[in-house]
Formats: structure tokens, C-alpha cells, sequence
């Protein structure tokens, strides 16, 4: 598996996580209030690497869930990377060439 380095921001708010003994919630993890953290959506993606874990809530709201890192966040919150699986796009199936008025050439 590849290995992926974590950004600055990315390794402080798992090891935020990592130093809580409880579960922590979206806005204790929104360490820098930029426009960039301002939707919560790098929560989600936190989320969708498989860094952390949401305890509870939705993604709708990602400020009020609580979060808690996984074995993956945990590895990542000490040594500033990660492994991650490549997403190789599906092939297409192959389509018959469309034909003028169901005729064939």
C-alpha cells in the first residue's frame, strides 16, 4: 500500500484526538478558524480516509458529532503519515456503436 503524508493542520487535529480521553466534537477539532474549516467538511474527508471515527452524529452537522481516531489516525497522529488505498476508476463496459435508424452501416 502507498504511504500519504498528513498536512501540518491535518496531523495537529489528530493529535488533538489523540491527547483527548474522551471523544471530542467538531468544533473542539476546528483548531484554526479559516474559511477553510469553516463548512466542516475537512472533518468529512478526516473521516473518509478512515482517520477518524464519528461516534455520534451526522454528517450533516459535522460540528456537533464527536469523533475518535482510529487505528489508522492513531499510526498517522504519531508519525505524520498514513497508508491508503489507490481508487483505480472502474472500467467502462463496452457499448455497441450506435447504429442510424437500427440499420447497421
Amino acid at each position: 500500500m502507498p504511504v500519504r503524508p498528513t498536512s501540518h493542520f491535518t496531523w495537529q487535529v489528530l493529535r488533538t484526538a489523540k491527547r483527548s480521553k474522551k471523544a471530542l466534537n467538531g468544533r473542539a477539532l476546528r483548531l484554526v478558524p479559516t474559511r477553510n474549516t469553516k463548512d466542516g467538511s475537512f472533518l468529512t474527508a478526516l473521516v473518509t480516509d478512515g482517520l477518524l471515527e464519528r461516534v455520534s452524529g451526522t454528517d450533516a452537522d459535522p460540528f456537533e458529532a464527536t469523533y475518535t481516531l482510529t487505528e489508522k489516525g492513531k499510526f498517522a497522529a504519531e508519525y505524520g503519515e498514513y497508508e491508503f488505498d489507490l481508487k483505480r476508476p472502474e472500467p467502462e463496459a463496452a457499448q455497441p456503436a450506435p447504429t442510424r435508424n437500427g440499420r447497421g452501416r
